[in-house]
């Protein structure tokens, strides 16, 4: 629908702009309270102006509602206008997809067709491919056959020639581990006979020398018994010497006493002690002399 012809307001919208602007310059030329925040402005020219201002809006108000309503218009038509071009759309994708499905349903026959040629050539030619490939293996086959049986008889024969080498080497092997063996025998049998008489000969030295062992420490004992005799008597004659010194020494003491006592009884004069002793040596050396004659006797 098309939208119909807004009618021109009876102000324009520059007068408003104009009337605002008087408006604020009354308000500047009006005059300031000293200390306070007011201004004294002409209550008239205020008035008035205020007054065309409010004249002025109700034009401008049906203008912007009249605007409302083309843009309503407008977007219901675009609104309808597209719902038909986007079925249109649908219609024609549809149209296009049911092209282009016939067209790739013929390309793909097409296409298999030609590849089913293509295959059945291919297979032609493998075929004979094969078959060539088939007599040339056939041929390498006999070839290899006989190769394989020349090889096989050679083998054959070296084993058999190198069987009869190493029998022949086991054989010689053998007969001198035989020898070898025998020798062997030989020599422990007579080391055998060599260890033997050696354990007699041992056995005879150990059987001597545990002869003259005892014989020796029989003589040791015999010895040790004649040196404990000899000791005894020589300790007994020791201790008899001395049990005579000291007899004969009491009775050299005793006589002194008694001499003593007697020439202090009678008022003799006594003995110097060195003339004592000089006396008490001669007659113990008298003494041991005598004991001496008799054991010399």
């Amino acid at each position: 629908m098309d939208p119909s012809p807004v009618s021109s307001p009876s102000k324009e919208p520059g007068l408003t702009l104009d009337q605002l602007d008087q408006l604020e310059e009354i308000i500047l030329q009006g005059l300031r309270l000293p200390l306070t925040g007011m201004l004294l402005v002409d209550e008239e020219e205020t008035v008035e102006a205020l007054s065309q201002i409010r004249e002025s809006f109700p034009p401008l108000f049906q203008q912007a509602q009249t605007l409302i309503e083309q843009r309503r218009d407008y977007v219901k038509q675009a609104r309808s206008q597209g719902a038909s071009l986007v079925q249109e759309a649908r219609e024609k994708r549809e149209q296009l997809i049911q092209q282009s499905v016939h067209e790739a349903e013929r390309r793909a026959r097409q296409v298999m067709a030609e590849a089913a040629a293509q295959r059945d050539v291919l297979l032609d030619k493998a075929r004979q491919a094969v078959a060539q490939k088939e007599q040339a293996l056939q041929k390498n086959l006999a070839q290899a056959e006989q190769q394989f049986a020349a090889r096989r008889s050679q083998l054959e024969q070296e084993y058999i020639a190198r069987k009869e080498q190493q029998n022949q080497q086991l054989e010689q092997q053998r007969l001198q581990a035989l020898q070898e063996l025998e020798r062997l025998n030989q020599e422990k049998i007579k080391l055998k006979e060599l260890a033997q008489r050696e354990v007699e000969d041992l056995q005879q030295e150990m059987q001597a020398l545990r002869q003259k062992t005892c014989a020796h420490c029989e003589e040791l004992t015999r010895q040790a018994a004649a040196t404990r005799q000899g000791a005894d008597r020589y300790a007994r004659q020791v201790l008899d010497e001395l049990n005579g010194k000291l007899r004969d020494l009491q009775q050299v003491v005793g006589a002194r006493r008694q001499e003593f006592q007697d020439n202090h009884a009678h008022g003799r004069p006594t003995a110097t002690p060195r003339q004592r002793t000089v006396h008490q040596g001669t007659v113990a050396a008298n003494q041991l002399r005598t004991r001496e004659d008799r054991k010399s006797a």
